[in-house]
């Protein structure tokens, strides 16, 4: 019966939800979570499920979860590597710098890959409370992307959202709504910067957040800010990465993935190319 309150408490915490906040979506008493979490009783059988399947997880994974097991964040940098996505080495990137690692998004080629994939797209939203009335991505290569999230939504979540691919596939913007902006991996910001002055083009006056699988945090030839501190400046929008480089090395220094050989270069680089 602890254990069960352990994990409830820490699902909870994980979402900086209150007690109260959550007996308000299981429609129960605050008094009655806070009996789950201390131990004293256990919840009706028949919301486990509704449990596991509102903090997005499985029911194996509800009952195996540890205090300490993998969060979203190391649960997709582990499905990166997995999949050859997440690729230690030697990388020339387009910038000139020499990277100990890269993101090979070609490697996302199944529907079992993207449809996971846009599980953890959703859980970032839902982590963060990002409120939106369309996802958007600009170029047709973010398609599969943008509806695997969508579905998720409401499959999981019951939100059920537009989405847009580059104003012409799907919904049509329109003024004065929220846009989530669904990217794959933040370097430089550029892409995203030609991303953000079109929409505020078609759309101007919405409210835009923006979500990256992967943050660099990568500073510029030119500013000792990184990419995505420097576009959320100029922007005034807010940026949401579900993993960055530091979670990459944390994770490395966890032994979640067997890529500890690389650790060192990891470090280096961030040092050294690493924003503010």
């Amino acid at each position: 019966m602890d254990i069960i309150g352990k994990k409830i408490r820490t699902l909870r915490k994980n979402k900086n939800m209150t007690q109260e906040r959550l007996a308000e979506v299981l429609s129960v008493s605050s008094q009655a979570v806070s009996k789950w979490e201390n131990g004293i009783s256990m919840p009706d059988i028949e919301l486990l499920p509704i449990i596991a399947r509102y903090f997005g997880i499985t029911m194996d994974e509800f009952f195996n979860y540890r205090l300490d097991a993998l969060n979203y964040k190391e649960r997709f940098i582990r499905f990166m590597v997995d999949n050859g996505v997440l690729k230690f080495g030697e990388f020339q990137l387009q910038s000139g710098r020499t990277s100990p690692y890269y993101i090979d998004t070609r490697n996302y080629k199944t529907a079992s890959q993207i449809t996971k994939l846009g599980t953890f797209y959703a859980e970032c939203i839902r982590e963060n409370n990002i409120q939106s009335n369309i996802l958007y991505g600009n170029t047709g290569r973010v398609t599969p992307l943008l509806i695997a999230t969508s579905m998720v939504l409401f499959e999981k979540y019951g939100e059920d959202v537009e989405y847009s691919v580059g104003n012409e596939i799907g919904a049509k913007l329109k003024q004065q709504e929220d846009i989530t902006i669904v990217e794959d991996t933040l370097t430089s910001g550029k892409t995203l910067r030609n991303t953000l002055k079109k929409i505020r083009n078609i759309a101007d006056g919405s409210g835009i957040n923006v979500i990256v699988s992967v943050d660099r945090m990568e500073k510029s030839q030119q500013l000792s800010k990184t990419a995505l501190d420097s576009v959320e400046k100029e922007f005034d929008i807010k940026i949401y990465s579900i993993v960055t480089l530091q979670d990459i090395i944390n994770t490395m220094k966890r032994g979640v993935i067997a890529n500890s050989e690389y650790l060192d270069a990891m470090l280096h680089y961030k040092e050294e190319y690493g924003g503010q």
